[in-house]
């Protein structure tokens, strides 16, 4: 599921329900892995909405995005 937050301007990739137990950290990004280090959700700080829907239109996953 895609999500965007317009007051936070960020957006979310949670890829599964399974728990972060650990997190990468660079520059506006973060990387959360669970036990088995893979990846669990990945949050992309300091978007706005304007870079957001010019991702929405390169990609197919129009159906999962929640604003």
């Amino acid at each position: 599921m895609i999500k965007f937050s317009k007051s936070k301007n960020c957006m979310s990739v949670r890829f599964n329900n399974r728990k972060s137990v650990d997190s990468d950290i660079k520059d506006n990004v973060v990387v959360d892995y669970d036990k088995n280090g893979q990846i669990v959700n990945i949050d992309i700080m300091k978007i706005g909405i304007d870079e957001f829907k010019k991702i929405l239109k390169t990609t197919s996953l129009k159906g999962a995005i929640s604003f």
